[in-house]
């Protein structure tokens, strides 16, 4: 797939992401923030995913690319 995300939104994922998986996992100590704690991690592990892979399929569907080379830059 093409890359997508560009730098300022892939270093605010690197941050978002992690953040979520930890969130997520304190969460999940309670018994009832079982499900909030896993809907929180997995939205972090794929925030991180995005950062790392620098495509994201929401961008994609939505039309959106946040590189600087893209398209309307300039």
């Amino acid at each position: 797939m093409k890359e997508n995300v560009g730098s300022w939104d892939r270093i605010l994922r690197s941050i978002a992401g992690p953040g979520l998986l930890a969130l997520g996992y304190f969460r999940m100590r309670g018994r009832e923030g079982r499900l909030p704690g896993l809907v929180a991690m997995m939205g972090g592990a794929l925030i991180a995913e995005t950062a790392i892979t620098q495509v994201c399929p929401l961008n994609r569907m939505l039309g959106l690319d946040t590189r600087r080379d893209a398209p309307g830059w300039g």
